[in-house]
């Protein structure tokens, strides 16, 4: 069909999405939302509705399908879950008063970042938008160390932040804060994308939205903010030097304006300004590895039992505010030790008094999302049953404030002196809105009798020209002798009056034919019409008051969403706190101590997941004592699946629990502030960046020893293993030397590895100490004790495991004569068997002493690098024949060193 041919409404519809090329129009037409063109044949595909075609008489007819206007938001969500944009076009004038073709506008664009429907959103996480920019955007070139600014908005909840990092590390770090806020949608400079590559890899990878440089402007940034928070200055908002971070702030705000037209904005009220340093920095590498808030799959855990992450063990809030909450307390830890107190007093005390802590969760479940729910009316998308929620959930403020006024500790006392009961809003709401109001503003019976005199004149009037109509279907049976005649209503016809065929002889001559059906006929008669006319009027009139008298309660209401929205923070703060109390008593947490200095001393920790998937008392505890000084670099050694990766973990995140606020797994603890936790636990394939396993681990450590700190608490789990024996050797040992080196780094490490000659580390450099899983044999049996005690592995039971694992037993009894082989002494000294010579202390005036390094016999190193278990016991007695016809015919003597 060429231009030229379009009916005017196909020439609306083309106007209008040429605007949105990228999205699905759905364009209302009457009762339905229709699609065309490409949109219809990728929308049916996605929704698994029919696609039929518009104009079925040309040659080229045009594709098309609907959904209805009613049922829309679920479609909608589909669309959504299925990775696109949903554009939403209405009618913006009535139909019987246009003249000619109805207007239509594009009033919302549905994009991933942009959500306030309740349909669409995750109730128990936030929904972040956000947009990036630096200094150098407006040409798309980054120097070195560019600012980088980062703006955070949830339009579901008001939230709006800023952020900006410099230095060299600025770009790592704006990564690292984009993993903890896991936005659903990033808006970036078009020539930034190779930038912000990373982003787009995973599962619950953000939407990545371009955007014209010229959007990347200060002035116009400036203006917006200005514009949307009614000052003449930024300055109390203490972003003076946060210029770039300003930038992104703009860009937030125009795509807002851009996708949102129709919607109001009011309760974006303030723009938090936020430092680098004010939480301990964990970056996604960290939060992924120790399973904060997602966790790696685990098909082999049992039905029923999936405590898989922290946040699903530490989760007992009874409220989506405080569920949301306390992932963001989880993945953003104190590092102000006042602050850190106040909340573990506020825990302890509701650990203590039971009943105040009961009486605390029964009545927070009675409240709803009044956070979002309060941003919805401040928007004005908020239906009759939004404020019915908004009712009941404030209806139990004042009993919760009661029991708040009764604790003592200083956060609750904060708390209860700007306790707002917001009793007056619940009279609003109350005096005007139905209890049973319906979802909808279009259905009626939305406002009260007695609320408005004019309306109840009109809803009587309604209600006394339905009773005619009544009447007038009882007047008709009797007259005309036909029992089953029938009043009835519809949206095409109005009232009509409805005789069986078996009965149209009886059918009055006045009676006017309106429609015929395949089994009755519909008609209409003078009087009817004078009654539907009536009735109709009113009911019409009824229907715009009602809306009318709506938005004035909602406006109302919109004018306190800033005191709804402060009680919704307070109340998700005071879930939070009672949650980690219930944990507390449920799990056997004990308060910690934050103490000056740099120790961690924990007495029988657990790792607070794993304890979980353990029947009761089968998790074994262990101490841990690391410090500035003596202990500052462990080095634990001990066999595969005996708990070191659990023990490494669980020191994380007990430190991690106690810096948030909660009371932690432990009959004791005793912690030194970390201001950063850096995990190299585990490794895999990076096919995306076509990274091998080796350089994931490589790239992962290089960010540790350039970001970490000497208050960082480091986890290193058996740095070296994806290369060959020699080189993973001397990587995992030069890496040890660095971090403990105080004029490196110095900082709190438990590095786990099955390099036994790692151990020899402790013997001459103060600092350092050796642990290993306890293990226990007899008669041939294994027995992994998890118990970590001083002290160095000799062995690493990897045949054990392997036959644990299933291994066939003539391959397990095969590798264990190979081994008995390689484990016999090959001459020299005892000293010559290490594969490290004696170290000789470094000290800060020395240089590094020169080490003599060992020349292996290639025949060893060969052998040690053979892949055992993808052999079959053929193919080692082959190589091994082999082997032997080589050293017989090599020189005895040993190697040269």
């Amino acid at each position: 069909m060429i231009e030229t041919d379009l009916t005017p409404l196909m020439r609306q519809y083309r106007e209008i999405k040429h605007a949105y090329r990228d999205a699905i129009l759905f364009f209302r037409v009457g009762d339905f939302y229709e699609m065309f063109y490409e949109d219809a044949e990728a929308a049916a595909r996605i929704l698994s509705i029919a696609l039929t075609t518009r104009d079925k008489s040309r040659s080229d007819p045009v594709p098309l399908c609907g959904v209805p206007y009613h049922a829309a938001t679920g479609y909608i969500a589909k669309l959504l879950q299925a990775g696109r944009t949903v554009a939403l076009c209405e009618q913006v004038e009535d139909p019987k008063l246009a003249k000619g073709l109805v207007r239509r506008e594009v009033v919302r664009l549905y994009t991933p970042g942009t959500l306030t429907d309740s349909e669409l959103l995750d109730a128990n996480e936030a929904c972040f938008l956000a947009a990036v920019a630096t200094a150098a955007g407006t040409t798309g070139s980054v120097q070195t160390p560019a600012p980088w600014g980062l703006a955070v908005l949830d339009l579901s909840t008001g939230e709006f932040w800023v952020l900006e990092f410099r230095g060299d590390r600025g770009l790592a770090e704006l990564r690292d804060e984009l993993a903890r806020v896991s936005p659903k949608e990033v808006l970036y400079a078009r020539e930034l994308e190779a930038h912000l590559h990373g982003l787009m890899q995973g599962p619950r990878s953000p939407r990545l939205c371009a955007q014209d440089i010229p959007r990347f402007d200060l002035e116009r940034a400036s203006a917006l903010l200005l514009r949307q928070f009614r000052v003449g200055s930024l300055a109390a908002f203490g972003c003076e030097d946060q210029t770039v971070a300003l930038v992104a702030a703009g860009v937030v705000l125009r795509y807002l304006q851009e996708t949102q037209p129709a919607a109001r904005l009011d309760h974006i009220r303030r723009m938090e300004v936020r430092r680098p340093g004010q939480h301990m920095h964990l970056d996604s590498v960290t939060i992924r590895n120790l399973e904060l808030v997602t966790a790696f799959p685990a098909e082999h855990e049992p039905v029923g039992r999936r405590p898989t992450t922290l946040l699903s063990v530490l989760d007992r809030t009874v409220t989506v505010m405080g569920s949301r909450l306390l992932r963001e307390w989880i993945v953003r830890p104190l590092v102000d030790p006042g602050a850190i107190r106040l909340r573990l007093d506020a825990v302890g005390e509701l650990l203590d008094r039971y009943e105040p802590r009961a009486a605390l969760r029964t009545a927070l479940r009675a409240v709803q999302d009044i956070i979002r729910l309060s941003s919805r009316v401040s928007i004005g998308s908020a239906t009759p049953r939004d404020l019915i929620a908004l009712k009941h959930s404030l209806a139990a403020v004042p009993g919760l404030g009661t029991t708040v006024r009764t604790a003592r500790a200083p956060l609750f006392v904060d708390l209860a002196g700007t306790w707002d009961d917001l009793q007056d809003i619940v009279h609003v709401i109350d005096r005007a809105v139905l209890p049973e109001a319906p979802a909808s503003t279009r259905d009626g019976g939305i406002i009260k009798d007695g609320f408005h005199h004019h309306l109840d004149e009109l809803r009587a009037a309604s209600r006394d020209g339905k009773g005619r109509l009544a009447e007038l279907e009882a007047q008709e049976r009797a007259r005309t002798g036909i029992d089953s005649l029938k009043v009835r209503f519809n949206q095409v016809f109005g009232y009509y009056i409805e005789v069986t065929k078996a009965n149209l002889s009886r059918v009055p001559t006045e009676y006017v034919r309106k429609q015929t059906l395949a089994n009755a006929e519909r008609f209409t008669t003078a009087e009817l019409k004078q009654l539907e006319d009536l009735v109709t009027g009113a009911e019409q009139k009824l229907n715009k008051l009602e809306q009318e008298l709506f938005e004035q309660v909602r406006s109302e209401i919109a004018q306190e969403s800033a005191r709804i929205h402060a009680m919704g923070i307070a109340l998700a703060s005071v879930d939070v706190l009672a949650a980690l109390a219930e944990v507390a008593a449920r799990n056997h947490y004990v308060k910690p101590e934050i103490v000056e200095g740099g120790t961690i001393h924990i007495v029988d920790g657990r790792h607070p997941v794993v304890e979980q998937l353990e029947p009761d008392g089968r998790f074994i505890p262990n101490d841990t004592l690391l410090d500035l000084d003596a202990n500052r670099l462990l080095i634990i050694t001990g066999p595969n699946m005996a708990g070191k990766s659990t023990y490494l973990r669980q020191v994380a995140l007990i430190a991690l629990i106690a810096q948030m606020g909660s009371f932690v797994p432990a009959r004791r603890a005793s912690l030194g502030l970390v201001d950063r936790i850096f995990t190299r636990v585990g490794a895999s394939d990076n096919l995306v960046s076509g990274q091998s396993t080796f350089m994931v681990e490589m790239t992962e450590t290089a960010k540790i020893l350039n970001c970490a700190t000497a208050r960082s608490l480091i986890l290193l789990d058996e740095i070296g293993r994806g290369t060959s024996t020699y080189d993973g050797l001397s990587i995992a040992w030069a890496v040890a030397e660095h971090i403990h080196d105080r004029r490196h780094l110095g900082a709190r490490t438990l590095f786990a590895t099955h390099y036994h000659e790692m151990t020899q580390l402790a013997a001459h450099r103060e600092g350092i100490k050796n642990y290993t899983v306890a293990v226990r044999e007899r008669d041939g049996e294994v027995l992994f004790l998890r118990k970590i005690v001083a002290g160095a592995a000799d062995r690493s039971y990897g045949i054990y495991v392997a036959r644990l694992a299933g291994l066939p037993s003539e391959v397990i009894g095969r590798a264990q004569e190979v081994l008995a082989q390689l484990e016999q002494p090959a001459g020299g000294s005892p000293e010559s068997q290490g594969l490290l010579p004696f170290v000789v202390p470094q000290t800060a005036s020395q240089e590094p002493a020169e080490l003599s390094l060992p020349s292996p016999h290639p025949i060893i190193e060969e052998v040690r690098q053979m892949d055992l278990f993808s052999m079959t016991p053929l193919d080692a007695l082959n190589k091994l024949a082999e082997l032997q016809r080589r050293l017989g015919e090599a020189s005895p003597d040993p190697p040269e060193r």
